[in-house]
């Protein structure tokens, strides 16, 4: 199947979420390039990852440094971090993501070290959402498509919604690499489109929990 097939949202989520799990992978940097193309949503970004195709390598440092650790991570990519108390890992934020991934039956794969609620894994039930939604739609069935449209709403407005602005705007502050803070504008503006507007401005959650 190729990008086309899911359509333009789904598209955006499947290109955003693959640098999330393996930026030193080709074949994400292209389909991110690919997707970059045809939307002409950032056309800095897309410079850089041009630029990137040959330092794939320094891309994956970068990130992990800021994302992986082993030392104290600058910007945790995990929901719970920025939404339970404490700052924890694998909190009850974490279990309710999962049991939202089971209204269409994904399930977190064992084998991956990342927990449910790993930005990677929530735009990936997100993607999954809108790959079926355009099936849906493409199909002429309005009622499935509908509540698609609902339960991807709602799984922004409990979950990544309440945190992807911190995380982009930690990716903006730490990085080294012009390539990730055109990457985290990019990821912020798509989000904030699906998002609701009124939530989607320019101060990060962080600046209302101090």
């Amino acid at each position: 199947m190729t990008q086309a097939d899911f359509g333009s949202v789904a598209n955006g989520y499947q290109a955003l979420k693959g640098m999330l799990f393996t930026p030193s992978a080709p074949e994400c940097l292209e389909r991110l390039i690919d997707w970059l193309e045809a939307s002409q949503i950032n056309n800095e970004l897309l410079a850089e990852a041009r630029k990137s195709q040959n330092t794939l390598i320094d891309l994956e440092c970068d990130f992990n440094r800021m994302c992986v650790g082993p030392t104290r991570l600058l910007v945790p990519p995990y929901e719970s971090v920025y939404c339970s108390v404490g700052s924890q890992l694998n909190t009850k934020e974490t279990v309710a993501v999962a049991d939202f991934y089971q209204n269409i039956g994904l399930v977190i794969d064992k084998n991956l070290n990342e927990p449910a609620d790993y930005i990677g894994n929530e735009l990936e039930f997100l993607f999954c959402l809108e790959a079926l939604n355009h099936q849906q739609k493409e199909q002429v069935n309005h009622n499935e498509s509908t509540a698609l449209d609902e339960l991807a709403q709602l799984f922004i407005s409990q979950h990544l919604g309440r945190w992807y602005q911190d995380f982009t705007y930690g990716i903006e502050q730490h990085t080294e690499m012009t390539f990730w803070r055109h990457y985290a504008q990019t990821l912020r503006d798509f989000l904030a489109q699906r998002h609701n507007p009124t939530i989607s401005g320019d101060n990060p959650l962080s600046e209302k929990r101090h």
